[in-house]
């Protein structure tokens, strides 16, 4: 077939970076002056327990007038509110009583800890020890007496909220006639600060007030400014204090009883080992995990890939995704690959002779331990450390005959290692320096990343300059090295109504940092630009506007031979009524040369141009029920191709106890082509195979949380995922990227299911120790044979060989401090 308009051939070569940075003018928005407020030493000590009664919250200085950020941006709170600060050699005390001339209608939806929305009222306090702009730790209290924290790193913005992290500390709610009242202990063991006599700490409180769906500041968050770290208020009075040891050691045991498809005998096993967490002294912290056990760890929703490109799931184990900021800076650290799948867990069947089979080939290497430390200097200096280890993974085999058995080694030992060096410049800058290292000597292999990653805004954090710059090195014992590199720059105007950004990104083809980190493809030469006009005031019905408008223009970086053309548009709104509304097109207006598709270096496929239309609606989570919706329409008119999506979630709030979520998602997508298999010819020459066929996905997820107290739960999660593709045609790829006609007698048919439950039992009874009972189900089929009926391929899906596993795992919190109180009173 040939295809219609042929792109243009040779790329921008000349980039208007330069000419932004030093002729673009700058747009004067101040900051409004930052709020000071002091804390009190604590002469007696304060118990935790929801009630203002010891003497020293009389006395203490209470911030106030508190400003609106949502819905009126600028405007007084409805309601006052007062907090005041104490501390002592311990931590920092929280007093917040927030008035409300009706406590009665102050919703309190129970919830799980880390709780991101929930029908309720909360109190949260925001600190940053190093006043930097950029890096503090969160701390949100639910009227429901739920804990949620957070970290807010690298950037300062809220989007970038790592929920992952979690501390202990405490917190108690009470209500009384004028409102309610939460009171708060942060240990120093939860937070790092400055080594030095006087502490001045970035600080802001935050407070929600649900059925107004209002949120509102003690120091303004002004909209048209980038940022939340960076408009906070001043913490000041903290003097001399002599932080404790900060030691802690949280020992686990855990038992499993596992079945698997392939094997007809339950399996028990058990595990222990233990977290230790050391304050070195006030700003850093090693954590170290010993003989970790990660069977608890949710399920990912795993999808049928028919694309080039590996999938990248989200990481859940906790130890790596707590604290883990540093580490994650510049995109060159994938913490999956540390315990990932062997390397040669694919390479096990190559090597089994006909009357092998497969006893054990193990999906993930053996992890011994890992260790982080990390922290930051008076000075400013971040300074992180990463490194694990993982042993032998050996699979095993038996001669079906003999009934001797073997092992092969599918990886050999591995050494995983990351170096950060992270400074703080004015006006919410920074320079990083990054390495990761990953050898396994059995292989002889090395693989290094080095590079650098910045951020330099102005003075008044209208325009900024960011970036990146990478240089990968493989080293092998029996070849000879490789080399790349990467840069990525981006310039823009970075607050007001009117922003852009423009960037470009530079690979080439031996850049390779996928050992220890995750990048989709590499040789290409991107150029992008984005303008965004965003109105931050409400007007008429509408409370603010937010649009953006996304134009790339890519090319390989051999030869610099397009790739693509590509324009996003987006624009989105939330009336007075709380009902959120958007739209998103996307389109490539001309054919793309796409060099992945066809799986062999070399080709290229002229894939068809082709636009996308999404809209979508988010009502007020405040009812009982709300349905969030979205629709798409997919059209490439050069192969008669389209598609229709929809997605409907439906959220029901039974009681403030128990709480449903359904997620439905339908796609069919007409006359889709892409790759099928290739191969090497009778002559040796290559034929690449493409077929066209209709894509069908159904998603169907349910979701339920009953919550016994702020404290127990019990959640249930089941999915199932169905990919169906019956193949009508086919086509072999011709070496201009078009395809011809041809026959093909086997059958590429796909017919894909996943299903999976998670049920567990949670209870945290005490602070930082927990109970958990987990039961997973996971069922995976594929095959041709494509059944047309929903209902009989579920069925079909359910009575298929599952894999099973019940587990129990008790998590103790031992503080050293604690320890060391007790010793003290009994002498």
């Amino acid at each position: 077939m040939k295809t219609g308009a042929t792109p243009p051939s040779d790329p921008m070569k000349t980039t208007p970076l330069l000419f932004l940075l030093f002729f673009l003018p700058y747009a004067f928005y101040a900051q409004s002056p930052k709020k000071s407020v002091n804390a009190i030493p604590a002469l007696t000590a304060i118990k935790i327990d929801g009630f203002l009664d010891e003497p020293v919250w009389k006395t203490a200085p209470a911030a106030v007038d508190f400003i609106q950020r949502i819905p009126f941006n600028g405007r007084p709170a409805t309601f006052p509110t007062e907090v005041r600060f104490v501390y002592d050699n311990t931590g920092l005390y929280i007093g917040a009583m927030m008035f409300d001339p009706n406590p009665d209608s102050i919703p309190t939806q129970l919830g799980l800890r880390d709780s991101r929305d929930l029908n309720a009222d909360y109190f949260l306090v925001m600190l940053s020890p190093f006043n930097d702009g950029i890096n503090a730790f969160c701390f949100k209290v639910w009227v429901s007496d739920v804990q949620s924290d957070f970290k807010l790193p690298g950037t300062g913005n809220e989007e970038d909220e790592d929920y992952s992290w979690d501390a202990v500390w405490q917190s108690k709610v009470r209500m009384n006639d004028q409102g309610w009242v939460v009171e708060m202990k942060i240990p120093y063991s939860a937070i790092r600060f400055p080594k030095k006599p006087d502490q001045e700490w970035g600080i802001n409180c935050q407070r929600g007030i649900r059925r107004y769906r209002e949120d509102v500041t003690w120091n303004l968050v002004d909209s048209k400014i980038q940022g939340y770290v960076n408009q906070g208020g001043i913490l000041e009075g903290i003097e001399g204090i002599k932080p404790p040891i900060r030691l802690s050691i949280m020992p686990y045991v855990s038992g499993y009883v596992e079945k698997n498809p392939d094997d007809p005998q339950w399996q028990f096993t058990y595990n222990y080992g233990a977290d230790l967490k050391y304050g070195i002294n006030e700003s850093f912290t090693l954590d170290m995990t010993l003989i970790p056990d990660f069977g608890q760890v949710p399920s990912d929703d795993k999808i049928y890939n028919f694309t080039p490109f590996e999938i990248r799931y989200d990481e859940k184990r906790q130890f790596f995704t707590e604290g883990t900021e540093l580490f994650n800076k510049g995109g060159i650290f994938y913490s999956r690959r540390v315990g990932d799948q062997p390397k040669g867990y694919d390479k096990v069947r190559t090597e089994m002779d006909s009357t092998d089979r497969i006893i054990e080939n193990p999906m993930q290497t053996r992890l011994i331990n890992a260790t982080k430390v990390s922290g930051r200097t008076n000075k400013g200096l971040g300074i992180g450390f990463f490194n694990a280890i993982s042993a032998n993974t050996w699979a095993t085999v038996e001669d079906t005959i003999t009934g001797e058995t073997r092992k092969i080694l599918t990886q050999g030992f591995t050494n995983y290692n990351m170096v950060v060096l992270d400074q703080n410049l004015k006006n919410n800058s920074f320079f990083d320096i990054l390495n990761t290292n990953y050898f396994m000597p059995t292989e002889g292999y090395t693989a290094n990343v080095t590079g650098t990653d910045f951020k330099f805004a102005n003075k008044k954090y209208t325009y900024a300059l960011t970036g990146n710059a990478f240089l990968s090195q493989k080293y092998y014992s029996h070849d000879k090295p490789e080399f790349g590199y990467r840069y990525n720059l981006a310039y823009g105007k970075i607050s007001g109504n009117f922003q852009f950004t423009y960037s470009q990104l530079l690979e080439t083809d031996k850049y390779d940092p996928n050992d220890m980190g995750f990048n989709l493809v590499n040789n290409r030469f991107n150029n992008d630009l984005t303008l965004r006009y965003n109105i931050y005031e409400p007007f008429g019905k509408f409370l603010n506007w937010f649009n953006a408008l996304y134009i790339a223009y890519n090319c390989l970086f051999k030869d610099f031979r397009y790739t693509l053309f590509q324009i996003e548009a987006a624009s989105n709104t939330t009336t007075t009524k709380y009902l959120s509304l958007g739209a998103n097109f996307n389109s490539h207006p001309i054919p793309s040369h796409d060099y992945y598709e066809p799986r062999v270096d070399g080709w290229m496929f002229i894939a068809p141009a082709y636009a996308t239309l999404t809209l979508w609606l988010s009502p007020d989570y405040r009812k009982k029920l709300a349905i969030d919706a979205s629709i798409t329409g997919y059209l490439a008119p050069q192969y008669h191709s389209s598609a229709f999506g929809i997605t409907v979630e439906p959220r029901y709030r039974i009681s403030d106890r128990l709480f449903l979520i359904y997620h439905f998602l339908y796609e069919k997508v007409l006359n889709d082509v892409g790759y099928v298999l290739d191969s090497t010819g009778v002559e040796g020459n290559t034929v690449i195979l493409f077929g066209r066929r209709d894509r069908q996905t159904i998603t169907n997820i349910l979701e339920a949380n009953f919550m016994f107290n702020s404290k127990m739960s019990v959640n249930l999660r089941g999915r199932h995922y169905w990919v169906s593709a019956p193949y009508f045609s086919f086509y072999q790829l011709q070496s201009d990227g078009t395809l011809n006609p041809v026959d093909y007698a086997g059958n590429a048919d796909i017919n894909f299911n996943q299903f999976n439950i998670d049920l567990s039992y949670v209870w945290n009874f005490a602070p930082g120790s927990q109970l958990s009972v987990v039961w997973k189900n996971a069922i995976t089929t594929y095959g041709n044979l494509i059944t047309p009926n929903f209902f009989k391929d579920l069925g079909n899906t359910l009575s298929s060989p599952a894999s099973n596993s019940f587990s129990i795992r008790i998590l103790y919190y031992l503080d050293a401090l604690y320890f060391k109180k007790k010793t003290k009173n009994e002498g």
